[in-house]
């Protein structure tokens, strides 16, 4: 039988420790009531979904749309004579499409990876936040007699509602340090 012995930090504001509890200590003692549900611990954030079939399927039917209207086009407005190809189709008729299609095939692909790129970025980002946010969760500390939260060291009290400020703060709130002197004395 192990008990916690070590002492709780006092509140900021009223300078006690009798009403003062861990966050998350609230949160698995008490998960039905409003206070810790408005205590409760980060999300973490959603996983981008990979670029999968559907979109390689989207860009192929694109493409070759794209090839096909180009084809169309350039059967319309050429003047040379007609080949011996499938459908009598000019021989630059064909390569324009190969050409049109490489390039919007290559075009809608490069648009998606753009994208799952900066989607990955953007969790990458919001992982980290989380990561740092939930630390500062299990740190929190709450006192009922003021109604406010704190982590430890830290010389002002946040309102409950301010919680998801204090926890995603990137940097930590100001702590009870004593700072050097600002002037170097000469000695």
């Amino acid at each position: 039988m192990t008990a916690d012995t070590t002492p709780l930090p006092c509140c900021p504001q009223c300078g006690q420790n009798d009403t003062v509890r861990p966050v998350s200590a609230i949160v698995q003692e008490e998960p039905e009531s409003p206070l810790a549900q408005k205590l409760a611990a980060p999300r973490s954030p959603r996983p981008v979904p990979a670029i999968g079939c559907a979109t390689l399927f989207f860009g192929t039917m694109v493409s070759i749309s794209a090839a096909i209207f180009a084809v169309g086009l350039t059967e319309l407005t050429a003047t040379a004579p007609r080949t011996s190809l499938l459908f009598g189709v000019r021989d630059t008729s064909v390569f324009t499409g190969i050409i049109t299609f490489l390039f919007v095939f290559v075009g809608v692909h490069g648009m998606f990876v753009w994208r799952q790129a900066r989607l990955n970025r953007i969790f990458r980002r919001a992982f980290v936040a989380w990561h740092r946010a939930s630390e500062r969760w299990q740190q929190l500390f709450y006192c009922a007699r003021c109604d406010g939260l704190f982590l430890p060291g830290q010389t002002t009290l946040t309102p409950v509602d301010q919680m998801q400020t204090l926890i995603y703060a990137r940097r930590p709130p100001s702590q009870a340090t004593v700072a050097p002197p600002s002037g170097a004395e000469g000695g």
